[in-house]
């Protein structure tokens, strides 16, 4: 058994298909098969069961693929390790996040993080959770920030925080600002809401069919700020994260409106690739966000929460 091999069949399991594998480790198809082949009669036990549309991982699969993104990550945090010990720290972090956390998370993140390890480049990226679990799985982001979904395979989920859904609305619509609200008693809602593809849509439809919250007309946008500068011009309103709204506390542009019921959260949870640890450098920005992401979130839950 060979670490190319352990390397080859964590590709195939996460990609389900041995050409998109062998372009994702810049190796051939038939190296690649090859390689598969000689591990199952090294192991005498059949990994994948091939076909047309693809290949799916046998039971054996299953459990080799589970050790074999273990002994990879243990590999390869030798080297973050030993590059920790290191007074310098340097290298490159890419790091995907939400409109959510870019809006009040982040910029204080950034900040400290550039003071204190000045010789690191950051790139980041803004996108929803679909794109961004993407990137991390193609190697173009080292992590990213997201709310859970069913399906994280070839990545390790982290749990971060937890954060509150609010109720905003425009200022003249007779309600104080910062005053509760029972959704199951307002008049038909004119709602703007993320499209199908967004985590957090799932949960918001399941909340307003379970409690049959009143809707009178939906608008679905992808675009946060889009979505909040709508809200503030309209009778249009929407049901946000906290972390994104927080700046709005004090603000006559938009009320917000702890949701008393049906009480509404959104976790966040780290994802990074299953076989692969963080370097040094992202080890440590994904430490500086985590901390500033549970105080946001915490003040979110003190002062927006029902």
């Amino acid at each position: 058994m060979r670490l190319r091999q352990l390397r080859f069949l964590v590709a195939v399991y996460e990609e389900g298909s041995f050409t998109t594998a062998a372009h994702r480790v810049h190796a051939t198809q038939s190296g690649m098969s090859m390689q598969i082949k000689a591990l199952e009669e090294s192991l005498q036990v059949r990994l994948f069961d091939r076909s047309p549309s693809g290949v799916t991982p046998t039971r054996a699969g299953e459990l080799a693929y589970q050790r074999a993104t273990r002994v990879l990550r243990e590999l390869g945090g030798i080297k973050s390790d030993l590059a920790m010990m290191e007074d310098h720290i340097t290298g490159s972090v890419s790091v995907g996040l939400m409109p959510t956390t870019t809006r009040t998370v982040i910029a204080p993140v950034l900040a400290k993080f550039a003071s204190l390890y000045p010789d690191v480049d950051i790139k980041m990226e803004e996108a929803y959770s679909a794109q961004l679990s993407a990137g991390v799985m193609a190697g173009r982001l080292d992590f990213a920030l997201v709310p859970p979904t069913q399906s994280y395979r070839g990545l390790k989920v982290t749990h971060m925080d937890s954060d509150v859904e609010v109720f905003v609305t425009a200022p003249d619509k007779g309600r104080d600002n910062l005053s509760a609200i029972d959704l199951t008693g307002v008049e038909p809602l004119k709602l703007v809401l993320p499209g199908p593809d967004n985590a957090r849509r799932a949960k918001i439809d399941s909340s307003l069919k379970t409690f049959n919250i009143p809707v009178r007309a939906i608008m679905e946008l992808d675009a946060m700020m889009a979505t909040l500068d709508l809200v503030a011009r309209s009778d249009w309103t929407t049901i946000a994260p906290g972390c994104l709204v927080i700046a709005d506390m004090e603000s006559r542009q938009r009320f917000l409106h702890p949701i008393t019921r049906p009480a509404m959260a959104v976790d966040y949870v780290l994802i990074e690739p299953a076989s692969t640890p963080l370097s040094p450098a992202a080890q440590l920005l994904c430490e500086e966000l985590q901390a500033e992401l549970s105080r946001v979130c915490q003040r979110c839950r003190d002062e927006l929460g029902s």
